[in-house]
């Protein structure tokens, strides 16, 4: 399993190969880090589709919980 941050301006789901794995936020705005299966997947945020890349494949793996893998997302617009 590998440690991954989602990282997004808002609080938004976090999908991965089209199920969800939480938010990527706490309700304090804190980033969560999320477990995500080793390997190649493909990570898409819930709610409006106001951010790019709409869809991202990563090769998961590793990470930690001092350094976890980051994916991030561009909020349309900033």
């Amino acid at each position: 399993m590998g440690r991954v941050i989602v990282e997004f301006p808002e609080c938004r789901e976090v999908l991965v190969g089209d199920k969800s794995q939480g938010n990527n936020r706490d309700e304090q705005g804190v980033y969560l880090i999320l477990l995500i299966g080793d390997g190649l997947q493909t990570f898409t945020l819930g709610g409006a589709k106001n951010y790019t890349p709409l869809s991202q494949s990563v090769r998961v793996g590793g990470g930690s919980v001092i350094i976890p893998q980051r994916v991030i997302f561009q909020k349309n617009g900033l």
